[in-house]
């Protein structure tokens, strides 16, 4: 056998990706994140204004537009922004990264793409993807000058518009196309609320700094014009009006192939409702860990990367660390920015991190972090008491009772489990056993698929847990509480029974 070290090598071919390759990369963008995508091109293009456009006809939303008043594109750049495989040479400062942004992030929302852009002394340009068409993703079709001028002359964005760029999308395929007028009223104004909230979070320091101004509206084709303009406000995740630790916020130096890069750990206060840390309208302690920034643009919102496990005791922890060269050479970005994965030796480096100034370092934060969380937990009022659930739910239900209820003085832990019963039956309260089961025959209808896991259907558990909590506080159900039961059965049977119908419809 020839050795590898002997190989003689004659040649070398260049081949081309196939363009289903783009597809592939937008596959896990979701509305806001392809448009924070394309913000990044509008910052690369040093926009100030960036709009944001549902165009409405009727209650149907018939296209979208990123609009920015940025240095626009002549024929050759539009063209290489429009063709895949071609990455441009990006400057050190800008936000673009792979080369494929605004074509996979647009296409993976939209059937048709297109582009509209005006740079000052150069003809406005238009360009369209229709990847519906024989070409497909292949194809760029060149739009007529006049009518690209006419297009753009015709937008109205609210800010000063001689130059830009307008990314037009068309037949989406993400967006509800429910006949129901009022369906369609909710899920356009969470969709708004999403998107801004999303943005808020991504470009706040670029939004509080004043290099960006975000805003969306709702143009009605009907009317010939657009609603009121909302404004994308900064959401902070490290805006705190006081801290959880009087030590924090501190400096971790993490070091990394001879370099250093700091980072920022912070512990935030227990109990804040506050939106920069309830981000999304989760529960804070779900947006525990690593904040990644490239040059001031979030691209990670938490999570350990796999350096330590999340725990419910870290939930106020959260760490800001800026990229650098040295540490993005260790460092993917995932296609739709919106996460990070570490190489072994920038996973070690953070775990190894110390504190720039005094002793300790990450384990020791996290520890502090942790302790911030049990010193809350035991001067936190919990006038609500409940019996404690033992098993049958995920940890962090698990937990998440812990924090919101004090347990029952006394009385054993109950588990929550499925067992076929009678089919008049939806639940049964077993006192030997402790066990609150649900009717294992109507698993399936309530999951809509099989299941073996003994922590699946949490909010179906907990709601049926929380009804029936109070039968597990005696020894004994008196002939009061089997009739609240037994009215409960019949509701709950009623309402299975329903459903099966809905589901067939």
């Amino acid at each position: 056998m020839t050795d590898v070290a002997d190989t003689r090598i004659v040649g070398t071919k260049i081949l081309a990706a196939d363009e289903s390759l783009a597809g592939a990369i937008g596959l896990h963008h979701t509305i806001a994140t392809a448009l924070a995508d394309l913000i990044d091109n509008s910052l690369d293009a040093s926009a100030s204004h960036v709009l944001i456009r549902f165009v409405q006809d009727g209650t149907r939303i018939v296209s979208m537009m990123v609009i920015d008043n940025g240095s626009g594109m002549d024929s050759d750049t539009i063209d290489a922004a429009m063709t895949y495989g071609r990455r441009r040479d990006y400057a050190a400062e800008d936000l673009g990264h792979f080369g494929v942004g605004m074509k996979a992030a647009s296409l993976s929302q939209a059937r048709l793409l297109r582009v509209w852009s005006r740079k000052s002394g150069h003809p406005t340009q238009g360009r369209e993807i229709d990847s519906a068409s024989v070409q497909g993703r292949q194809s760029v079709s060149v739009i007529e000058d006049r009518q690209a001028a006419e297009f753009f002359d015709a937008v109205t964005p609210r800010f000063p518009f001689d130059t830009g760029t307008v990314v037009e999308w068309r037949g989406i395929t993400t967006f509800l196309m429910s006949a129901h007028a009022d369906e369609q009223t909710s899920w356009l104004e969470q969709t708004i609320n999403d998107v801004r909230s999303h943005l808020g979070v991504v470009f706040h320091r670029l939004i509080e700094s004043g290099r960006i101004a975000l805003t969306v509206d709702v143009f009605d084709v009907e009317a010939g014009r657009a609603g009121a303009l909302r404004k994308v406000s900064a959401i902070d995740p490290f805006r705190y009006p006081r801290t959880g630790d009087l030590n924090y916020p501190r400096t971790l130096t993490v070091s990394i192939a001879g370099a250093t890069v700091t980072a920022e750990a912070h512990v935030w206060p227990a109990r804040s409702n506050a939106p920069e840390f309830r981000i999304h309208g989760a529960p804070g302690r779900d947006q525990q860990g690593l904040y990644f920034y490239r040059h001031d643009r979030l691209l990670q919102i938490g999570g350990w990367n796999a350096i330590v496990r999340g725990r419910p005791d870290y939930g106020l922890a959260r760490i800001a660390v800026d990229l650098n060269d040295s540490l993005l050479q260790h460092i993917t970005i995932n296609p739709e920015k919106s996460g990070v994965t570490l190489d072994a030796t920038a996973s070690a480096a953070v775990d190894g991190a110390v504190f720039t100034e005094g002793n300790g370092g990450f384990r020791s934060y996290l520890s502090d972090a942790e302790r911030a969380v049990r010193a809350a937990r035991s001067s936190a009022p919990r006038p609500i008491s409940v019996i404690e659930p033992a098993s049958g739910f995920p940890e962090d239900v698990l937990d998440s009772f812990s924090d919101a209820f004090e347990f029952s003085v006394g009385d054993d832990p109950v588990a929550v489990g499925w067992r076929a019963l009678a089919r008049d039956q939806f639940f049964e309260v077993d006192l030997k056993t402790r066990t609150l089961w649900i009717n294992a025959r109507f698993r399936r209808d309530l999951l809509g698929r099989r299941s073996l896991d003994p922590a699946d259907a949490p909010v179906l558990k907990t709601l049926v847990f929380l009804l029936v909590s109070e039968m597990f506080e005696g020894t004994r159900i008196g002939a009061r509480q089997r009739e609240k039961m037994q009215a409960w059965q019949e509701v709950l049977i009623s309402a299975v029974a329903a459903h099966r119908e809905q589901v067939v419809q």
